[in-house]
């Protein structure tokens, strides 16, 4: 009998192969950028000051002026190797309330999973909120220039969310979509941080796996020099 995450992959693998792209989120720009980690809630193996590589994406591809789910994907490099970190437009306070935004300025981040860690068992989810000026008229990914600034976030699924550090995307990094590095949170997880609901994290799983084999791509490259 075939098994549910892989009946759920196979339009992943067929859409990418068909579009010659990501299915989702074909289109956006890379980042280098610095993160502060200003809470007690990240596990104490994170540097609270670490460099990171990040990209900014539109989901579906909606012609410029129409609203669109727009995406954020952090790398942070850590000692055990990448955390994948991947947000997209919520309704905020809510969590896993997807949301079009009609600007980069107006856009609110959320995780569609939480995550739960050794020393807090509660699922937070990781929220991302810009801050300063941003494009406020236009979803393009041509108009994104650094420095972005954002506020880090987390919350519970019916507590506030509380700060949990900064995060600017200092430089734009030249590279074409196709040479933009593929973020997976499903394997670039370290250890001491627990996916959490882990059936989402399985699914989530083979759906990377199936659109990197429909577009011929290869896995997030995990030892890129971040400076």
């Amino acid at each position: 009998m075939t098994d549910l995450p892989s009946v759920l992959s196979a339009p992943f693998r067929l859409g990418s192969a068909l579009r010659g792209a990501r299915i989702f989120h074909p289109r956006g720009a890379t980042f280098e950028g610095t993160a502060e980690l200003g809470s007690s809630w990240w596990p104490r193996q994170m540097p609270r000051h670490l460099p990171v590589i990040a990209r900014l994406s539109r989901g579906i591809g909606t012609p410029d002026g129409l609203p669109d789910v727009l995406g954020l994907a952090i790398r942070f490099p850590l000692d055990s190797g990448p955390w994948d970190v991947l947000l997209a437009s919520a309704y905020l306070p809510g969590r896993v309330t997807l949301s079009p935004a009609r600007s980069w300025s107006s856009a609110g981040y959320s995780t569609l999973m939480a995550y739960r860690t050794h020393v807090d068992p509660t699922p937070r989810w990781i929220t991302v909120v810009p801050r300063g000026e941003q494009p406020s008229s236009t979803t393009s990914v041509e108009a994104l220039r650094g420095p972005l600034p954002f506020s880090l976030l987390v919350g519970s699924a019916r507590g506030p969310l509380e700060g949990a550090g900064t995060l600017v995307l200092e430089r734009r990094i030249p590279e074409s979509d196709e040479n933009q590095p593929s973020f997976d949170p499903t394997v670039h997880c370290p250890d001491f941080v627990d996916p959490w609901p882990g059936w989402l994290g399985t699914v989530r799983r083979d759906a990377y796996r199936a659109s990197r084999t429909g577009r011929g791509a290869i896995l997030a490259r995990s030892g890129r020099t971040v400076s």
